[in-house]
């Protein structure tokens, strides 16, 4: 059987050249009448309104139960889970726990869906505004804390912000969460990726590599004196026995 043609609809492109447009001296002019209207724009962070039910906002995470499979990570279509090895008042957490870029991410919440045990979750909370300062911009790249406690915070504020109200980064890579109800979280960021990080090889002692030295130069020494002492203590041959030949000659 033969396949019957489809014929390809026709389409015309026409140039902007050939579009006329009209000038008109009126219709500049009829913007003024929305000067006396209620603007329709929400002026946010002044007027607040309720998110829509399971509305997709922050991320919120159990780091107990969280297993550092990198699931989130490998799902993600913006490449915004860094998986991030931390340090808990001075033990190394077993798992490495997600790092999210929210500069990156687009709150399609996959990570949440795929996680295997339900330690990745989400809130409602959607307010995030800064001053502008470029320590602000570590608000944007967070690893995320435990649901309960953003829980608590939106009871006591009810105006569904970003629960963290500042994140100090000191030299040594430790991280301070200044959260909204005065309380901190503070840990240190030892490396990322899924391999442990490696554990720093300490350095040996000044003194103790000084000693092989000591002891090499005192070798020298010591065999001159042995030399010494060998010569010394050997017998001297007497004259009247060095010319006397054994008998049977």
């Amino acid at each position: 059987m033969k396949m019957e043609s489809v014929e390809k609809p026709r389409v015309r492109v026409v140039g902007e050249e050939k579009v006329k447009l009209k000038k008109s001296f009126v219709k500049p002019w009829m913007g003024i009448k929305y000067l006396f209207k209620k603007p329709v724009t929400i002026k946010i962070p002044f007027e607040q309104i309720e998110p829509a039910p399971k509305y997709r906002g922050f991320h919120t995470l159990n780091w107990k139960t969280c297993v550092g499979c990198n699931f989130c990570g490998q799902i993600c279509p913006a490449r915004a889970i860094e998986m991030t090895w931390i340090e808990v008042d001075g033990k190394l957490e077993k798992r490495p726990h997600p790092k999210v870029d929210y500069g990156r991410c687009t709150f399609c919440q996959f990570c949440v869906d795929v996680c295997p045990t339900g330690a990745l979750g989400f809130t409602e909370n959607f307010y995030l505004t800064t001053g502008g300062f470029e320590e602000d911009l570590e608000l944007y790249d967070w690893v995320p804390i435990h649901p309960d406690k953003v829980k608590e915070i939106n009871e006591k504020f009810k105006d569904y912000r970003f629960p963290v109200e500042r994140i100090e980064k000191k030299e040594d890579g430790t991280y301070v969460y200044h959260l909204r109800d005065g309380d901190t979280i503070e840990f240190k960021i030892v490396g990322y990726g899924i391999r442990p990080p490696k554990k720093p090889t300490p350095a040996k002692p000044a003194a103790k590599a000084a000693k092989p030295a000591e002891k090499d130069a005192k070798k020298p020494a010591e065999k001159a004196q042995t030399k010494e002492t060998a010569k010394k203590e050997a017998p001297k041959a007497e004259p009247g026995k060095a010319g006397e030949k054994p008998s049977g000659e």
